[in-house]
């Protein structure tokens, strides 16, 4: 019989060896190559070997030797000109299944490179414009037919490759954006019989250079950013099994019900960034197996929707936000009638347009939607929750009703009911200045889940009778609460100041009763009195008096005068790194040298603060907001963060503080929607580098931009115009 010891030390071995780290054997790799080890979960056991070199004169011929575990290499960067078996020659006994080849300025491929890779299934090549569609094709003929995924992007190629060579190959996903396309063929796919997804995002497809023949098992197409003017003729084409349509940011002006007559198993549209101005009766009526319909940034163009526009039995998501429309009631009848012949609506999210309805005409709208579990209505400009609200959608579990002017002054009991299935409540960035049992019932309280509660960004009052109870709830119920690191208290007596609610005591909030304290005073001020006169009598009353009157203003303590600018800074500056010296050898000088006050990142940021947070923060505090435009801003992901960031301010604000400056023309390739928006809308500043005369009229446009008073604030009528 195997001895106790024995089996103990056999399962220690067991356990330890089950905790070893997967990306230890990676430590092998050498350092030349630049890898990073990743894994993902706690019980990993496979890894992804990412190398990226930077060094633009490190030419290399090979692949390194990686972990036999590795399930994804990812190379970017590494001037591999010829390509060949040999490349991967460290691989051939390892099961990769994913591969992605990344600006590597590759030439030349052969046909048998990736011949020996047997269980490769994804297989990525990007950003490769050396590299033309011929050697491609004869590179997949040495690809295995268990292949699933493959993604040419950025590669600047006219056409797509030749796929005859993976004909009845288990290809199912084919993604070709973001290339040069002026055409789609369907021909061209024909033999990949097992294709479900194709994406040919971002070329230049219009709507009379497409044919879908030999697409005909085609099932989620994306022809997002191309320049389809008509919205394409299914009825033309043999695309029958079609479930998903991604046609966002295309160029229609309109929806005719009449385009969608042939997708009769379409599950999901999207029509995301079309200028439309009116949505017709039954538009979507043909669609009768529509579960998701996508209508977002309209361009702020529709101005009307007819009764019927939605009707749809099948529809379960409707995501129509951030179109600037006015919902109104503009018939006779009691209701709108937006969403009245949807009634299998799940999710509806209207936020980021405007709600001119009375608490009874909104409940009105909403009401045929007895099926509704999730309702955004974020940034609506919404003064009120409506009466009757749970009542009315006795499904709802989700609300977002955050960045409104919501001010906590609703019956809780009226808008939740004494019953309520509601399990995630959004109120953030709204007024609410304080939660009692009032407005927030027990019964809704005692519903939400973890993290189910949101009211961060709002201004509770730290006055002890306003706050305490949520106090005490929110320490028994801690888990309930999200973001409770920016529920914050604002006390308008400065005794406590601008607070993180959670983190005071109740000592902070409710201090020795007032009344206690007057008391305590009157006592002792009498006492004193007595003795003082039966002390000093007559002779030593204006000393008397003048003792009383230091100690009555010692006891009060002093004001505090505030001073609270609207704006710290003139002007926050956004440039991408490599247009450093533009910004600070020119830039910075010559504004600031004018009188103007700026925010520059590398100087002006908080240290030890979230990189994201300075940025917020500084844009919130800055009066103008300067964006010095180049092919590099618009490759910087964190141009584009900031970009998106203060466009919305400006949108939300109604207020145009948004200053374009153009350090050198933006290639087309890398024009977001942002940027097509900013240089198509706004009057930019040019900036020429050698002529004078081009450089004044370049400082002229910008400093006409930044005139200002200080004693007015700009009209919204004229922020918006600028906008449009």
């Amino acid at each position: 019989m195997i001895s106790t010891p024995i089996i103990f030390f056999t399962l220690m071995l067991v356990e330890s060896s089950s905790q070893i780290n997967p990306c230890s054997a990676a430590e092998k790799i050498p350092p030349k190559w630049k890898c990073k080890c990743l894994f993902y979960g706690k019980k990993a056991t496979s890894v992804t070997i990412k190398c990226v070199n930077r060094d633009d004169d490190k030419h290399l011929s090979y692949i390194p030797r990686v972990p036999n575990n590795t399930k994804h290499l990812y190379i970017k960067g590494y001037r591999f000109t010829n390509v060949t078996k040999q490349t991967f020659k460290n691989l051939e006994n390892i099961k990769l299944m994913r591969l992605t080849l990344l600006d590597n300025r590759i030439r030349n491929i052969s046909r048998d490179a990736l011949s020996e890779m047997k269980y490769l299934r994804e297989l990525e090549i990007s950003r490769e414009i050396l590299v033309s569609t011929k050697e491609i094709g004869n590179m997949l003929q040495g690809v295995h037919r268990t292949i699933k995924t493959l993604r040419f992007l950025h590669n600047t190629w006219n056409e797509p490759p030749n796929f005859d060579r993976l004909k009845n190959s288990c290809l199912t996903h084919l993604t070709l954006s973001f290339n040069y396309f002026r055409t789609l063929m369907g021909k061209w796919f024909k033999g990949l019989r097992c294709l479900k997804t194709l994406d040919v995002s971002f070329n230049g497809i219009s709507e009379n250079n497409y044919n879908f023949t030999g697409l005909e098992n085609l099932k989620n197409l994306f022809l997002i950013g191309n320049w389809f003017k008509e919205f394409p003729k299914f009825c033309n084409s043999s695309i029958k099994k079609l479930e998903k349509l991604h046609f966002q940011y295309n160029k229609l002006t309109e929806f005719r019900p009449s385009y969608f007559q042939c997708l009769s198993k379409l599950t999901y549209l999207n029509l995301n960034g079309h200028a439309i101005r009116k949505l017709y009766n039954n538009t979507f009526s043909n669609l009768t197996s529509l579960k998701e319909l996508k209508m977002q940034k309209l361009a702020g163009q529709l101005f009307h929707i007819e009764a019927k526009a939605f009707k749809s039995a099948s529809l379960k998501k409707l995501i129509f936000t951030q179109n600037d429309f006015w919902f109104r009631n503009e018939s006779t009848n009691p209701a709108p009638e937006y969403f009245k012949y949807c009634p299998s609506l799940e999710v509806l999210n209207i936020s980021g347009n405007t709600l001119v309805l009375h608490e009874k005409e909104f409940i009105s709208m909403l009401k045929p939607l007895k099926n509704l579990k999730t309702l955004g209505i974020r940034g609506m400009r919404l003064v009120y929750l409506p009466h009757g609200l749970m009542e009315n959608l006795p499904n709802l579990t989700t609300l977002d009703a955050s960045n409104n002017v919501l001010n906590g002054s609703w019956n809780g009991e009226l808008v939740f009911g004494n019953k309520s299935n509601l399990k995630f409540l959004d109120l953030s960035f709204n007024n609410i200045d304080k939660i009692t049992l009032f407005n927030f019932p027990q019964t809704l309280l005692n519903g939400l889940y973890e993290r189910g509660l949101n009211v961060s960004w709002n201004k509770f009052s730290c006055v002890c009778d306003d706050v305490i109870w949520f106090y005490r709830w929110m320490h028994s119920n801690k888990k309930k609460l999200s973001m409770i690191n920016k529920i914050a208290c604002r006390s308008n007596t400065h005794d406590v100041g601008t607070q993180i609610l959670f983190d005071l005591t109740e000592r902070d909030l409710c201090p020795i009763n007032p009344a206690l304290v007057i008391a305590i005073i009157t006592f002792c001020s009498i006492i004193a009195a007595t003795l003082l006169v039966l002390a000093l009598v007559y002779k030593l009353r204006w000393h008397i008096r003048y003792w009383l009157h230091v100690f009555k203003h010692h006891k009060k303590g002093y004001e505090l005068i505030t001073d609270d600018p609207d704006f710290c800074y003139d002007i926050y500056l956004v440039y991408a790194d490599e247009d450093s010296d533009f910004i600070f050898k020119i830039t910075i000088p010559f504004l600031e040298q004018k009188g103007y006050k700026l925010c520059v990142r590398c100087r002006d940021f908080e240290v030890g603060k979230l990189h994201c947070d300075n940025i917020v923060d500084n844009i919130n505090q800055s009066r103008r907001i300067l964006f010095v435009l180049s092919n590099h801003f618009a490759k910087s992901k964190w141009c584009e963060f900031q970009m998106h960031f203060a466009y919305n301010r400006c949108l939300e604000e109604k207020r145009n503080n948004i200053i374009v400056a153009v350090l050198s023309e933006v290639s087309y390739k890398y024009l977001s929607n942002t940027l097509k928006v900013l240089l198509t809308s706004y009057d930019y500043a040019l900036w020429s580098k050698s002529d004078e005369t081009g450089q004044a009229l370049f400082w002229g446009k910008v400093l006409r931009k930044l005139q200002f008073r200080l004693d007015r604030t700009e009209s919204a009528e004229v922020m918006i115009g600028d906008i449009q």
